[in-house]
């Protein structure tokens, strides 16, 4: 089952630039969410795709790790997975029992 969601316990002030500010503020409308909310969420995911990064680095050989003079890219998927059914039972269960959600847990429900 999920924890309770705590607070963030610290302040990071940042600025971004004027585009990546109207598609937080686009994805907070769509979602019903703040924009610190997003933004938060966003973090989340560059923090992961950082740590796959990281990881599939630390999974080469060796002597097969690419060097300084290696051109290259990051691809980056995304993909909704439905819970396996037991596993959706305990968020409904969790989400009712927070008196949050009247129905089956959803993509929206679920987002971070």
């Amino acid at each position: 089952m999920q924890e309770d969601k705590k607070p963030p316990r610290e302040a990071l002030n940042i600025r971004i630039d004027e585009k990546p500010a109207t598609e937080i503020d686009r994805i907070a409308k769509l979602r019903g969410r703040s924009a610190s909310e997003v933004a938060r969420a966003l973090l989340e995911y560059g923090a992961e795709v950082e740590r796959r990064l990281e990881a599939q680095r630390l999974m080469q050989h060796y002597g097969d790790e690419y060097g300084s003079d290696v051109a290259g890219r990051v691809e980056v998927k995304a993909e909704f997975v439905p819970s396996p059914s037991k596993e959706a039972i305990e968020m409904r269960e969790d989400l009712e029992t927070r008196g949050e959600l009247p129905t089956h847990p959803r993509w929206d429900d679920l987002i971070p």
